[in-house]
């Protein structure tokens, strides 16, 4: 099936908990996805779903994106690891002049596409591995819940010294995956948000917002 039509037919119209004022297309109790096995996703030839969940460090840091709007209104933002779209789709309703929402996986791309017309806002996608790319022509990047491996933490955090020392203003959303340790990374906002595929905050967990400190501050 297309992915446009198969992400529509497996999902269900949900509210973040954390962002009322967002829709998205979810996996959900009432999706057969939702209790999908590893041989289920081999037999429909998909790679785990992670787009169809909406994850806490995402949650969280497009919280941080809504009530700090001044931080992305005018702004170009690139949106590194889009998941479920949430972090571009806020950065978008917040007013940032440009969004593109990166991931390699083609199915998030298309499922973010999907959740930037549902919330009525414009926004660019791209599958390309940009890790390590300059990013010339943005001024804020935003990565949600994307420090879950060691080495592609590694990887990613030095790009994003890189990307500092160009002039970039990054932010992070991380739920304690335990990634993070020496990085010069500032706390800015700390929420309970649903832990993984949690949908009705029944199982909360504490998550941080944290900006990326050019000064070279270490957490």
């Amino acid at each position: 099936m297309e992915r446009h039509a198969f992400i529509l037919a497996n999902t269900r119209v949900a509210v973040p908990l954390l962002c009322p004022e967002i829709r998205l297309r979810l996996i959900t109790p009432a999706c057969p996805l939702w209790s999908a096995t590893e041989q289920d996703l081999a037999q429909l030839s998909l790679a785990d779903p992670y787009w169809g969940f909406c994850w806490a460090g995402g949650q969280a840091l497009a919280r941080h994106v809504l009530d700090h709007a001044a931080g992305v209104a005018g702004r170009r933002v690139f949106v590194f690891g889009a998941g479920c779209g949430i972090d571009a789709v806020a950065a978008a309703k917040a007013g940032a002049q440009r969004v593109l929402a990166c991931d390699i996986d083609p199915m998030a791309a298309t499922a973010t596409q999907i959740n930037a017309l549902l919330n009525s806002v414009s926004l660019v996608t791209t599958t390309a591995d940009m890790i390590g790319s300059p990013l010339t022509g943005f001024d804020v990047v935003l990565a949600g819940d994307m420090f879950f491996d060691p080495s592609l933490a590694a990887q990613v955090f030095s790009w994003f010294g890189r990307l500092a020392r160009d002039g970039l203003e990054i932010l992070l959303g991380d739920p304690g995956r335990g990634n993070l340790g020496g990085q010069p990374l500032v706390k800015l906002f700390c929420c309970m948000a649903p832990a993984d595929v949690d949908m009705d905050g029944s199982r909360l967990q504490e998550t941080t917002v944290y900006a990326w400190q050019r000064d070279g501050r270490k957490l």
